[in-house]
């Protein structure tokens, strides 16, 4: 893991760990390999990984009614998995490699191997999870509400109305 505890030590959800708490978090993760136009996660199936991109991009998105909806990409060194740790469901979105990707990944069982213990590493590794489900929320509450000002907007102008008759009839 030597190679990757620079990186792992940018992380947010690792932030204020005593040395100790950081090694002993760090030498739990596996490293993980993805391709270009590979599947990491995908929406409803499987998730039950913490993972931290270390190398590449990838893009993370929702199918609805057979079209994807691209939430956002995601660099080093971002996250993604956080939820699934926490409530043991199904990926909520699909991730996929956009380039060769890089991850270092823990699985649930060993996150509350860890969380379980040491109370101190789990207040730290929780504040440190709320913090980051908390900006991402703030960013999705944003959106949202730009999405529907668009929505709004565009059904209150006749001629975007007429012109999606013209597809709807």
């Amino acid at each position: 893991m030597g190679d990757f505890s620079d990186m792992l030590s940018k992380i947010p959800l690792l932030q204020g760990l005593e040395g100790a708490e950081f090694e002993q978090m760090a030498r739990r993760f596996s490293v993980e390999n993805y391709p270009a136009g590979s599947t990491i996660l995908e929406q409803g199936y499987g998730g039950l990984k913490l993972y931290v991109l270390v190398e590449g991009k990838t893009r993370i998105f929702r199918t609805l009614n057979g079209s994807r909806v691209v939430i956002t990409t995601l660099e080093p060194p971002e996250t993604f998995g956080e939820v699934s740790i926490l409530d043991g469901d199904p990926a909520s979105a699909t991730v996929e490699a956009e380039s060769d990707v890089v991850v270092l990944t823990l699985g649930r069982d060993e996150f509350y191997d860890l969380m379980n213990a040491s109370p101190e590493l789990a207040s730290k590794v929780y504040r440190n999870l709320l913090r980051t489900l908390c900006q991402r929320l703030r960013t999705t509450t944003n959106q949202v509400q730009d999405y529907f000002a668009i929505n709004k907007a565009l059904c209150e102008n006749e001629s975007f109305r007429s012109f999606y008759k013209l597809f709807c009839s």
